[in-house]
């Protein structure tokens, strides 16, 4: 009888996993990013989590919100797991890579001069697959690509010039110029530049519900761009599905 109560007070927990040195973080692979011309969206991360570096997947970890927020926001018709993100790009046009190769336990382990070191294989990228649209998933991430203190989430005032495609050290941003849209009957001659929150489970400033809302701007965006032809964005359309967009050229 007492062993009987003894094992219905203990406490059952997972084994702890153990943390990988610098040494074997060094060893894991860097997570393959599949490139190609005409995506429809290309998402850019900051780097691969301990647990994405282990099972050589973008955004790996469960508690992450990235793929919840594509089935919720109907950016992609099915619920998927981080094991099936091949079909991003098999599928529905759209691709992952990461602004820092390197697997770190956090985001806070890469210094600032790391990242900007990492921008211009960035821009050859963007320039190699040209797509119509860049989402950053992370404002610090953004801020470090555009060299902008404190960027507001949401559609960016600039744009991407496609044009230039030397893969120079600094980003070939421009403004938008009045009337201008994607050409269906061409490749796009610029990128759309779009920000949300970190879709991480660490990231307690944004709530899933309202990470959710910049999903549904993005979705709004993919589908005028994908559109034949190429719809222009409407402001109030975009407003109305999140945050108030500070984009400049919109009327």
């Amino acid at each position: 009888k007492a062993v009987h109560t003894s094992l219905r007070s203990a406490k059952w927990s997972p084994p702890k996993r153990t943390k990988l040195t610098q040494a074997e973080l060094a060893e894991l692979a860097p997570i393959p990013e599949v490139l190609r011309a005409g995506l429809d969206i290309l998402f850019v991360g900051i780097n691969p989590g301990v647990m994405s570096g282990r099972k050589q997947l973008h955004f790996g970890n469960p508690q992450n919100f990235f793929w919840k927020g594509l089935y919720q926001s109907n950016l992609i018709p099915e619920n998927i797991a981080p094991e099936e993100g091949h079909r991003l790009w098999t599928s529905w046009n759209m691709s992952i890579v990461n602004l820092v190769q390197r697997t770190t336990p956090s985001a806070s382990d890469l210094s600032r001069q790391e990242m900007r070191d990492s921008v211009p294989a960035l821009c050859r990228k963007i320039s190699e697959c040209k797509p119509k649209v860049v989402c950053f998933v992370g404002i610090g991430i953004y801020e470090i690509f555009a060299a902008r203190a404190r960027p507001t989430p949401g559609l960016q005032p600039l744009v991407y010039d496609l044009s230039e495609s030397d893969g120079a050290r600094l980003p070939p941003l421009r403004a938008l110029a009045p009337n201008e849209t994607l050409n269906s009957n061409e490749p796009p001659q610029f990128a759309y530049l779009f920000v949300m929150p970190s879709t991480s489970g660490r990231t307690s400033t944004y709530q899933n519900p309202e990470k959710l809302m910049y999903f549904k701007q993005l979705k709004y965006i993919r589908d005028c761009v994908t559109y034949s032809p190429p719809r222009a964005i409407d402001s109030m359309a975009l407003a109305s599905l999140g945050p108030q967009t500070l984009s400049k050229y919109f009327k």
